[in-house]
């Protein structure tokens, strides 16, 4: 048990002689501010205090009625195994004391005539409590590592080769090695030959200079397998101690993903290139002889429904070259006006009635892709001008609100809605409710929230129309 005030050393003192422990507690609490004596002149009575009240110390005699002093060592031990206990008697030996070390007692003291026995006693009541608190810290910090789900290393640079320490469970997971083979080497042992030197050289760097730094590297387990950590190195506390903590993260997964991702991006930049140059300059050839065809007989039937496919065919063409581009990985982002992006996309035609309000603050940022941000907005943004309009009085209008949530923004309006069985199905690709749509438009919007680590969902507005809610906009980690 600990003391409950910081600071404050509280010690049970056990003597059958009550002199003595008035005395005792006299001059202790005389020579020290910090501690605080309680007595008890029965070691059995003595022992149920302790298992009931807080202590940091117990100073007992040695020959005592019921128990000894040996034996209440031993009962206290079994309630709290590290708790100081210090033999304090006049009735000791050599073979007590050594009986006393054998069975782990914290320090024994023989009492003499004279006060200077008494600061002897209080330095190392006070050595021993600041010990046992240390430990005790010190376990409860090692069984928060031990249960932490990343793998945890502490390094002492004051050895040689700035060796590991200690390492936690998750560590010997991670690695397959044993602890024989972890503690006292250097991190570089899980290196291989496909570990990259610039992240080795920048961690060397980085704790010569006793800075946190944060790195991906490849690792080797003991079995030979490869993988990505995700390696962080800080110093402990201050300069003036020797310590390294180091966490590693397994981000094997998300490495391959990423790896998955270039590729599929190289093969839509050349899909995309394919479909701009080999489907737009046969479309551009079929219009240029369809304005032909109008020169030489405007009156042929048909010819306004070759020009609706051209432009069918051409806006479709634009938005798979969108679509393609949309779900890329985002590699270069920078803090973002929403209210300024929105201003960039509204661009409504001119015969609706449009009322955009706009409640989000003009400072509010988002981390984000410029382009692919205004890309969103104008899309949902057009999704609420195409489906979201109504009629009021003969005038066709609607109403469209911009505003903030805790971890995001949305995007709603106040026409007919979207019904509940088709509010997922709206982001697959090809689904429109308009004959001349694509059905790309809110796929687009989604690949664009996928590709910042967004998430979005369609509900309904507070004005029963349809509400677009993008979110973990701010508490996205990467």
């Amino acid at each position: 048990m600990t003391a409950v005030a910081d600071g404050e050393i509280r010690v049970l003192c056990v003597d059958d002689d009550n002199v003595i422990l008035g005395l005792t507690k006299t001059v202790l609490e005389r020579l020290e501010d910090s501690i605080v004596v309680e007595t008890e002149t029965d070691p059995t009575a003595a022992l149920d205090r302790f298992r009931t009240r807080d202590y940091d110390c117990v100073v007992c005699d040695y020959e005592m009625p019921g128990l000894s002093g040996l034996e209440l060592h031993d009962a206290i031990r079994e309630e709290t195994p590290t708790i100081p206990v210090i033999l304090f008697t006049g009735a000791g030996s050599e073979e007590v004391a050594s009986e006393a070390i054998r069975r782990g007692i914290t320090d024994y003291l023989r009492k003499e005539r004279g006060m200077a026995q008494y600061d002897v006693l209080a330095s190392r009541i006070t050595t021993a409590v600041e010990r046992y608190r240390t430990f005790e810290e010190l376990q409860r910090k090692n069984a928060a590592m031990d249960e932490a789900p990343v793998g945890i290393v502490l390094t002492d640079s004051s050895l040689p080769d700035n060796p590991i320490v200690y390492a936690n469970e998750e560590f010997y997971d991670l690695t397959g090695y044993p602890a024989a083979e972890v503690l006292g080497r250097n991190c570089r042992f899980l290196q291989g030959e496909r570990t990259e030197q610039e992240p080795v050289d920048r961690m060397r760097t980085a704790i010569e200079a006793r800075e946190p730094i944060t790195t991906e590297v490849r690792n080797y387990r003991l079995d030979g397998t490869m993988f990505w950590n995700e390696v962080t190195i800080a110093p402990i506390d201050d300069s003036e101690t020797p310590y390294f903590v180091g966490f590693q993260h397994n981000i094997t997964r998300r490495k391959l993903a990423e790896q998955r991702l270039s590729r599929q991006n190289e093969r839509l930049k050349e899909f995309t290139g394919t479909v701009s140059h080999d489907l737009r300059g046969p479309l551009a050839a079929a219009t240029g002889y369809l304005e032909l065809a109008r020169t030489e007989a405007d009156d042929v039937p048909f010819l306004d429904d070759v020009a609706a496919a051209h432009q069918r065919m051409e806006t479709l063409i634009d938005d798979l070259l969108v679509l393609a581009r949309a779900g890329n990985v985002i590699d270069d982002s920078e803090p973002i006006s929403i209210v300024e992006t929105v201003e960039n996309a509204w661009n409504p035609p001119p015969h609706l009635a449009v009322t955009l309000d706009i409640q989000i603050p003009d400072d509010v940022q988002v981390q984000a892709d410029q382009n692919r941000l205004v890309q969103l907005f104008e899309n949902l943004l057009g999704n609420s001008l195409e489906h979201g309009v109504h009629d009021d009085d003969g005038t066709e209008t609607v109403t469209i609100t911009v505003g903030p949530l805790e971890d995001g923004f949305f995007v709603a309006d106040d026409g007919p809605g979207i019904p509940p069985d088709k509010r997922e199905i709206v982001f697959e690709s090809g689904y429109t409710t308009n004959p001349d749509g694509t059905g790309l438009g809110l796929r687009i919007v989604q690949d664009i929230v996928d590709a910042h680590g967004w998430s979005v969902i369609a509900t309904e507005s507070d004005e029963g129309g349809a509400r677009f809610e993008i979110t973990d906009v701010y508490n996205n980690d990467d």
